[in-house]
C-alpha cells in the first residue's frame, strides 16, 4: 500500500536580495514557482501545499492557477522560514505519513528527484529523515517521517528544518541523485546564470 507523502513547497519568502518577487520571474516560458509546482505534480506526491505571503497578490494569483490541493497563506513570513514550515505542515491530512519540502525558488528541481527521495524512503524502512544527495552537495527535497513533526513544529526564525537535520545526523537516508545540484535563485546574479542555462 502506497504512502501518503505530502509536498510541503516553501513560497513565503520577501525576495529581498532579489529586489522583485523572484517566484514570479520567467523561466523557460514560464514562472520560477510554476516549475516547482508542475515537478511537484508530476511526481509521485499523495498531496501538495504551497505556502505563499499574502502581501504578494501576483503570487496568490500564479499559485491558484496550478490547481495544487492547498494553499495556506502564511501572515507571519516576516518571522522567517520556520513560520511557512509550520503552516504547511498543519494543512496537511491527519493521516499523512511523511511530508517532501521543497523550496519555491528552486526551478531546476525535477520530478525524478522528488520520486528519489520517496523511493528511498519506503525501500529503506521508512527512515525519519530522507535528504537529496546531489553530485556536489546535500540539498532540498527533504522528506519528514510524522513521527519527525513534533520536532518540526520547535524550529524558530529563518533556520527552516536544518537544525532538525544537524541534531539527527544517525536517521537520515540520502537519496542519491546523479545531477548537479539545483541551486535556488536568491540574488540578481543567481537569476542570471538561471538564464544562461535556458539559452545553452
Amino acid at each position: 500500500m502506497r504512502k501518503n507523502i505530502w509536498g510541503l513547497i516553501l513560497a513565503s519568502g520577501f525576495s529581498t536580495r532579489m529586489g522583485t518577487p523572484k517566484l514570479l520571474l520567467p523561466f523557460n516560458g514560464k514562472t520560477i514557482i510554476q516549475h516547482v509546482m508542475d515537478e511537484s505534480k508530476k511526481s509521485q506526491l499523495s498531496g501538495i501545499v504551497v505556502v505563499i505571503n499574502p502581501e504578494i497578490d501576483e503570487l496568490k494569483m500564479e499559485v491558484s492557477k496550478a490547481a495544487v490541493n492547498r494553499i495556506v497563506l502564511n501572515n507571519i513570513a516576516n518571522q522567517g522560514m520556520s513560520t511557512s514550515l509550520k503552516a504547511g505542515l498543519k494543512s496537511v491530512p491527519e493521516t499523512t505519513d511523511a511530508v517532501v519540502v521543497l523550496l519555491g525558488d528552486q526551478p531546476l528541481i525535477a520530478a525524478d528527484d522528488i520520486d528519489a527521495v520517496i523511493q528511498c524512503y519506503e525501500r529503506n524502512g521508512n527512515p525519519l529523515i530522507v535528504q537529496a544527495k546531489y553530485r556536489t552537495k546535500k540539498g532540498h527535497p527533504v522528506l519528514f517521517d510524522h513521527a519527525m513533526f513534533s520536532h518540526l513544529f520547535k524550529v524558530r526564525g529563518d533556520e527552516g528544518a536544518r537544525s532538525i537535520i544537524k541534531n539527527f545526523p544517525n536517521n537520515i537516508c540520502f537519496a542519491a541523485i546523479e545531477k548537479p545540484y539545483p541551486h535556488d535563485i536568491d540574488t540578481p546574479k543567481d537569476y542570471e546564470k538561471l538564464l544562461r542555462k535556458e539559452v545553452s
